[in-house]
Parts: structure tokens; sequence; C-alpha cells
């Protein structure tokens, strides 16, 4: 048997044998009562101890047996009572540890014999990141198993649950009666699950009978049975169901079963049903099978009464870093079955009007000053429902040279190389191939040093061959090449520049700088007279003659923080610019009327002006005006602002015809947020509204709330167009560790986090 060593004791007599033991069920029974001659008297070591010390608590070490196992239990109390040499029982408020394990209570017993330790009021077990607390226990330390009463239990991660029994009968399995599991760690909690009976297997599932799902303890949803993911990682299994409603599809139920497929790889499989005969199927696939390599890819389709066809989406996101040789690998495919598609299943009002696509992909590196692209990639225009250009490199290699200074002359040559494989194709009209090689080197001259002055002139000569060239009436190929060569040169100054310097506080600021800084540009193009016959794909073939010189006069003013700890250095807080562009060759005017009979070899004058007296606030207006008509045809105006949480912006543009003064646009966005209740309550708004047309677009309503372990999301959407309108109600609500409860979207797709 082993021994009881008193390490420290109290001041207290021998504490008297119990009037009552547990039985002897070895889980929730009453222990044999002993006889009082089984005990045995306090060793006279313990009695010298207390009457030294004075102490009130006692210390003390209980050695296990080695057939037992060995090892030693530790702890205090404010009584210690033995009734045999196995068997001990402490009181007054004991703490006890062995191994990993830790308990607490006003009296605990531990029987060497059974290796059975059981504890009543205010019972606490800790086991690592996991606690059970309740009113009594009976727990077996060789299997590290036992019963806990009007228990609660918190384990890692973020579960929480409670029942009138919990049972621990493995080292990561509970079982739960007449219960209640949770994320919340309140003891009224904003959510919960309340249960018949459960087991939770930590990093698996929590599983429940007979399910109440309560906000606070108002009962909102009965489910028979629910599975509850108990780990942070990633479960296979059904999602909660969507529900939404919009008024051109009517009311959805959307289903999804989201599949692990490994440590790197899942996927979500999802249909979504609507009352007016719409009937959708997807899927999500998503992987990183290693740190530099990731990708998603989605795909969807929707059978529409309305049209009576098959309408879908694909997208594939693909990223590869640290390639050989230092190269970057990215892909980006979308594709949809019509261009209508935006407008009838996109929510974003930024998508709703979409008319192109691109998709490509490409390897890049760059070493130094030299860089290389390999690309190809693809870019569709709808114009109409059965009429789409398409463009295609198939591929394009280009090479770049940035400027790299020779030798120790202030002089630098760059370099532009591409060799591509072209495709441009109409629906039903035309679809044509060639090949293009293009080289154009360019040589820099800094000519001046002074500080208030920069100088500099770039002459270069582009060569671009065309494997093919179009007909003289541009409606087909000759099968003839063509080689264009034009020569380009260009001249930059800036300044003089004049500045001064001012000392006053300002706000934050304590000193400011003025600088007004002349720009003179000047830019020329050789002409190349069978441009007529180019085939036509980018800003390559693009390139008209120009001999043009340009004037600009910025005011710039910076502004110094008189605490640059706290606010940083120098910054540009505003500048105003004005610049027009002239025409050197009157053959080229750069303004005229409809029916060309007045010209000007001026350009429009631009006004930009910027406002940023913090990181927080900004202000941008720009306007052209029309030397020829005297008219301002182009104005814009956008600003925001944010504190703290809060943030509002708006952007307002007008478009008129110079020459009838007709408004062709007048549109006005605007957005705003603001945190109603800190951390918690969160009130969003945006608005596009068209004064031409007197349309209100767009209106979009959302407000959140969060809290420790739920948030929701209420959000209401009005779309409208000349000949289109839908109206949505979205709400979403979210439960820690579970994800998406509800989502009236009717389409977004919600879930678990794959975990990327």
């Amino acid at each position: 048997m082993g021994a009881i060593l008193l390490v420290a004791l109290g001041s207290g007599a021998a504490a008297q044998i119990a009037e009552e033991w547990p039985d002897d069920d070895p889980m929730l029974g009453r222990q044999e009562e002993l006889e009082p001659d089984e005990a045995t008297a306090p060793p006279e070591e313990v009695e010298d101890f207390e009457a030294e010390t004075g102490l009130d608590r006692i210390q003390f070490q209980i050695p296990f047996p080695e057939e037992k196992g060995g090892g030693v239990a530790t702890g205090t109390a404010g009584n210690l009572e033995y009734v045999r040499e196995d068997y001990v029982v402490a009181s007054g408020g004991v703490e006890l540890q062995y191994q990993d394990l830790q308990f607490q209570g006003q009296r605990v017993t531990v029987d060497l014999k059974t290796e059975q330790v059981t504890a009543e009021g205010d019972v606490i077990l800790d086991q690592g990141p996991r606690r059970l607390v309740g009113e009594t226990l009976v727990f077996d330390l060789r299997t590290k198993t036992g019963i806990v009463t009007d228990a609660k239990a918190f384990v890692d991660p973020d579960i929480f649950f409670e029942g009138k029994i919990i049972k621990k009968v493995a080292e990561d399995i509970y079982e739960v009666t007449d219960g209640m599991v949770t994320s919340c760690i309140d003891d009224n909690p904003d959510w919960s699950f309340r249960l018949s009976k459960g087991r939770v297997e930590l990093g698996g599932w929590a599983k429940g009978k007979n399910a109440r799902f309560r906000i606070k303890k108002v009962p909102i949803l009965y489910f028979p049975q629910i599975l509850y993911p108990a780990s942070s990682g990633r479960k296979s299994g059904f999602l909660f169901p969507n529900l939404g409603y919009s008024e051109n599809r009517g009311g959805l139920l959307g289903l999804a079963y989201f599949l692990t497929l490994g440590p790197s790889y899942d996927t979500t499989f999802y249909a979504d049903i609507y009352s007016e005969s719409f009937l959708g199927f997807g899927n999500e696939f998503r992987y990183r099978p290693s740190e530099n390599t990731r990708g998603i890819f989605e795909g969807y389709v929707i059978d529409d009464p309305d049209s009576d066809e098959l309408r879908w989406k694909v997208f594939w996101s693909h990223v590869s870093e640290q390639l050989p040789l230092g190269l970057r690998g990215v892909v980006r495919y979308q594709n949809f079955s019509d261009f209508d598609f935006f407008r009838d299943f996109e929510r974003d009002f930024s998508n709703v009007a979409i008319r192109r696509l691109r998709s490509e992909g490409f390897l890049t590196g760059s070493w130094g000053q030299q860089s290389f692209t390999l690309l190809v990639d693809q870019n569709e225009t709808f114009i109409a429902d059965d009429d789409i250009t398409t463009a295609r490199r198939l591929p394009e290699a280009e090479y770049r040279l940035r400027p790299t200074q020779l030798g120790r002359l202030p002089i630098y040559l760059d370099l532009l190389s591409s060799v591509d494989y072209l495709q441009s194709a109409r629906t039903d009209r035309f679809d044509q191939k060639w090949g293009r090689a293009d080289l154009f080197p360019n040589v820099t001259a800094a000519l001046s040093t002074l500080p208030w002055l920069s100088v500099s002139v770039s002459a270069g000569e582009r060569v671009t061959w065309y494997s093919d060239s179009k007909t003289e009436d541009g409606t087909g190929l000759t099968g003839e090449s063509l080689t264009r060569t034009i020569a380009t040169a260009n001249s930059n100054i800036v300044g003089p520049s004049f500045s001064r310097v001012f000392d006053g506080k300002v706000g934050r600021f304590g000193k400011f700088k003025h600088i007004v800084e002349p720009r003179w540009t000047y830019r020329y193009i050789q002409d190349f007279e069978e441009s007529d016959q180019i085939l036509r794909f980018d800003e390559i073939d693009f390139i008209p003659f120009a001999n043009v010189f340009s004037v600009n006069l910025v005011n710039r003013l910076l502004a110094k923080p008189i605490d640059e700890s706290l606010h940083g250095g120098a910054r540009e807080i505003m500048s105003l610019e004005i610049g027009q562009l002239y025409s050197l060759d009157e053959n080229v005017p750069l303004q005229s009327s409809a029916d060309r009979t007045l010209t000007s070899t001026q350009g429009p004058v631009n006004l930009r002006y910027r406002f940023n007296p913090s990181r927080n606030t900004n202000l941008e207006a720009r306007l052209s005006y029309s030397t020829l008509f005297n008219e301002l045809f182009s104005t814009s105006i956008s600003g925001g602002m944010r504190f703290g949480p809060h943030g509002a912006g708006l952007t307002w543009f007008t478009r008129s015809n110079a020459e009838t003064g007709k408004t062709t646009g007048n549109q006005v966005r605007f957005y705003a947020g603001l945190e109603l209740w800190p951390n918690h309550l969160r009130l969003d708004t945006q608005i596009n509204y068209d004064f031409e047309l007197s349309l209100l677009q767009s209106q979009r309503y959302i407000i959140q709330y969060f809290s420790q372990c739920f948030g929701y999301r209420l959000e209401y959407r009005d779309w409208q167009s000349v000949t289109r309108s839908d109206r949505e109600i979205r709400f979403a609500l979210t439960l820690k560790n579970i994800g998406t409860f509800l989502d009236l979207t009717g389409g977004t797709r919600n879930g678990f986090n794959p975990g990327y």
C-alpha cells in the first residue's frame, strides 16, 4: 500500500471520520461505510508540525503504489483525514493535482486502491485548456474518465456545453444529458442548442438529439438531430440551409454540402431552388497543396424558365509563387453563357452593366533591371446578345529592360520588345489570325544637375513587323507582311521651380512649403503612311502621328507635423494643376466641330485639384473646358472622410457635348458607414442616382450586428435600369465556429472557411 506524506499541516485537530460515505457504485453511487476500528491515528510528526507552524492550510503529498502506476498527487486543504493508508478525505477548499489533472472542491476523496477521485461542492476539474465545473464529480485516474453533475464544460477551441450530467467517456469524447451546447462564454449565451442528449467529440463533431436552437432563452427552430463542428479545422457535412427572396425569382431554398478532400483540398456542392421554377446547381473547389500554390474553381448553372435555357458561369483562379528561375505563374479564367447573366444574377452594382471579360495566364520573372513575361489572354466584349468580339494573345512573349545607365554618363537605355501570335474575331463577321514582332529601344539623357530644374531628352525608333495586313478597303487580309518603322522623340522640362517655407501652426502642422512648378513636355511620333493597312489589336498598333507640346503649371503645398513621431514626416496636403495641349501641326487639330468646319490646334484646358489634409480625408476635383466652344464639358468631384470606424464618400460627375451644350451624363454616387454601437452595431449605405434619367439606379442599406459569438447582417437592395429592375432582401446570421446560418441572398455561397 502507498503511504500518505504530510508536508505541511494546519492548526486544527485531526479530522473526524465522515458520517456518510459514497455508495459503492463506481461512478454515481455511494462507497461502503468504513468501520471506526479501521481508522488509524495521524502520525505524531503531524501534530508536532501543527504546533510549531500554526499554519491554517495543509500541504500534502499522496504517493501511489508502484503496482498502480506510481506517481504522486499533491495538494492543499483546510483539513485532512484518512481512514486507512489507501483512502484519504480532504475538506475545506481542497486543491489536488495529479499528472495533468487538477481538482478543486469543498470535499475531495482519493481511493488509492481503485484510483478513484470523488469531489463535491464547487467542483472544478482542469485538464490542460479544458475545464469541467459542477456540483459533484466521480473520476477514474487510470482511464481519465468520469462524471460531473449539474455541470458546465469549457473546452478548446471555444466549445462550451452544460448538462444535468456530463460524462467524460474518453480522452476527447463527452456525453451530455439534458444539456446545451454553444460557442458563447456568457451564462445566458446569445445563442445555443438545447439538447435532450448529446455527444461531443473534440476535433470532430458535436451530435445532439431533440435540438432547440435558441436566441438567448427564446426557442427559434427545432431539429430532431444536429451536427455541430467541435473543431477549428474543416469537417465534411451539410451546411445550414439558405433562405431568401428575390422579386424576379421568388423565394429561395439553398442547400449545400461541404466536403474535405484532405488537409489542402475541399469542395462545396450546392443547389438553389426558387419558387418561380428557377433551379440552380453549383460547385466550389479550393486547393492549397503548398505554401506557394493556391487556387479556387467556381461553377454554376441555372435553369431559367423565362428564357427556357441553361445559363451558367465559370471562374478559375490559380497562383504559383517561387517557381524555378524565380518565375511566378498566374491563371485567371472566367466565362458566362451570356452577358445578360450579369444583370439577372450578379448583385454587385459595378458588375450589373459589365460588358467585357478578361481571362489570362502568364509566367513572369524579374532579374535586376530585366524582366520577362509569357502571356496568354482573352478579352471578350459583349456588343449584343448574339454579337461578341474576341481578342486573344496565343501567346505573347515580352522582354523589358528598365532604364539602365550607360557607364558613368547621364545617359540611360530602356528597351521594350515582344513577339505575339494574335487572333481577332467577331461573331459571324470575321476571324483573323496573324503574327507580330515589336522592338522599341529608347535612349534618355539627363541634361541638368540643378536642384530647381530638371531637363531630359529621349529618342528612339520603334520597329513593328506584321505577318499580314489589311486590304485597302479594310474588309479582308492581303496575305502580305508589313513592317512599320517610326521614330520617336520626347523632351521634358520641370522648372524652374520656386518654393517658399512658412512657419505657422495650423492644426497638427507647424511648417509649410509652397512649391510652384511649371512643366513643359514635347512629344513627337513619326507618321506612317500605310497605317490604314495595320491590323489593330492593342496600343502598340494604335500609335498615331503626334507633334504636340503641353504646358502645365503645378502648385503644391507640403506640410510638416509638429510631432513627427506621431504623424510622420512632411507630406503633400494640397495640389492644383492647370494644363493644356497644343498641336504643332495644323492638319492635326485637337478640337473640332462635328462637321469639322471649326477646328483648333489647342486642346481643352484641364484642371485638377487635390486636398488631403490627413490620411483619412481626401478630396479631388477635375474639369475640362473647351476653348473652341467656350464650354465646360466635363466635371467630376470625389471625396471621402473617415473618423475611426465611421466614414462617408461621394462622387459626382457630369459629361456634355461641348458644341451643343447637351448633357450626356450626370450621376452621383454616395456611400456612408456609421458604427452606431462601438464594435457591435454598424450601418452602411450606398446610393447611385442618375440626374439625366431622373432614375435611382441603385440603393443598398446594410445593418450589421456583432457580438462575442454571433453576428447578423440585414441588407435591402433595389436596382433599376431603363428596361429592368430587381429588389432583394438579404439576411445572414453567423454563429461562431459554425459559419453563416441563414443567408437571404439568392445565390451568395456561405459556409465553412476552408482555412486558407
